[in-house]
């Protein structure tokens, strides 16, 4: 396929659009004073947001645990930001020891946090070690505020130490996204199967909609993947758009010249070191290449133009070319071939762990129970 590169790139124009609010004609008495370090303190912020990719991980942190305050006391909402945080670095420290890099933990209030692999593992062992991080470092964080609960009696990290168990023991499911699932990709897939009819249980258990949304989307998946479309070949499509302002499209009657709809674009796609795969399409008519990041590899089956839109009421004006790809996800044959040692070493750590946290979970119960329960814990 011929391929020219035009003048320009464009990586998808975004033009955000600035609100701007009045003020309130009734706060007019607030001493300038006030106002001013309401402004001073937004400058502030802004300034904090710009400073890179890991100020909103922590500004993730701050809110989480001012919403976890709003809720309940503050040594107790303190307590539960710790222990989703050290479950966090537990995968960080995994990926680090096995040279992936990944983004700083971003937390979700009531749903714990997330990483993010800049780079995908090449095979399931690999995928199981980081995901078993978080859950072996996250139970020694538990272990910890229990040990400190029981030399110092406090009925707060008992609640704190609980919660720690009870979080690593749901991430043990093996469901994927969660940790278990990852986990049980190299011990066998036989496990997903358990933890379709386990997750049921927990649902129940939970009560939780959002839980119960995450088990219905890995039994879809499982059902999907090895039933409806067992032995062939899965494909998929995504849709995008590439907008160009009038001024820099070529030529002078452009615009009485219509646009090409429902035919192929030019395309090249590559992969660069970290993993990530890219398309590069090309918009002959307008000149342009637009660069595509892909959220999986796969093999690119076409590229084709739905529709072209002039929008002459916006500022500045533009035209719009609406297109779709269709791609073959890539799956490596070899992905989930595990050597029988690492596959009894990951089974036996797995069970282990899993174990030793209904151990843990039933002792702190009980230690809790004596104290008038799990809420009592919480106000005093």
């Amino acid at each position: 396929m011929r391929y020219r590169r035009g003048n320009r790139e464009k990586k998808g124009a975004a033009y955000l659009k600035q609100r701007q609010t009045k003020p309130n004609g009734g706060g007019r008495w607030l001493p300038g004073s006030v106002s001013m370090f309401s402004i001073a303190g937004v400058k502030t912020l802004l300034q904090f947001l710009r400073l890179g990719k890991k100020s909103g991980a922590l500004l993730s942190v701050a809110v989480a645990t001012a919403i976890y305050m709003w809720f309940y006391q503050w040594e107790f909402a303190l307590g539960v930001t710790v222990m989703v945080l050290v479950h966090e670095l537990g995968h960080v420290a995994a990926a680090r020891q096995k040279g992936i890099p990944v983004t700083a933990p971003f937390f979700i209030p009531f749903l714990g946090a997330l990483i993010m692999m800049k780079r995908n593992p090449r095979d399931a062992a690999t995928e199981a070690y980081i995901a078993m991080g978080g859950p072996l470092v996250g139970t020694i964080g538990a272990f910890v505020a229990f040990l400190i609960g029981l030399i110092t009696n406090h009925p707060v990290l008992y609640a704190v130490a609980y919660i720690g168990f009870t979080l690593n023991l749901i991430n043990l499911l093996p469901i994927h996204p969660l940790d278990g699932g990852r986990i049980a990709s190299s011990v066998t897939r036989w496990l997903w199967v358990a933890g379709a009819a386990g997750g049921l249980f927990a649902v129940i258990f939970l009560r939780s909609f959002l839980f119960f949304l995450l088990w219905a989307l890995f039994v879809w998946d499982l059902f999907s993947k090895y039933i409806v479309h067992r032995g062939k070949a899965a494909e998929y499509s995504f849709w995008g758009k590439i907008e160009v302002p009038f001024d820099q499209i070529p030529g002078e009657n452009w615009m009485l010249i219509p646009f090409r709809e429902r035919e192929p674009l030019p395309f090249r796609t590559y992969s660069d070191l970290d993993g990530k795969q890219w398309i590069e399409i090309e918009w002959e008519e307008a000149d342009v290449v637009h660069k595509v990041k892909m959220q999986e590899q796969g093999l690119i089956r076409s590229i084709i133009s739905t529709k072209v839109e002039r929008r002459w009421r916006q500022t500045p004006k533009v035209v719009v070319l609406r297109y779709q790809v269709d791609y073959e996800p890539f799956e490596n044959e070899h992905y989930y071939e595990v050597e029988d040692r690492i596959r009894w070493k990951f089974g036996i750590s797995y069970g282990a762990l899993a174990i030793f946290l209904f151990i843990m979970l039933d002792l702190v119960q009980l230690l809790m129970n004596e104290q008038g329960g799990f809420f009592r814990s919480l106000r005093e």
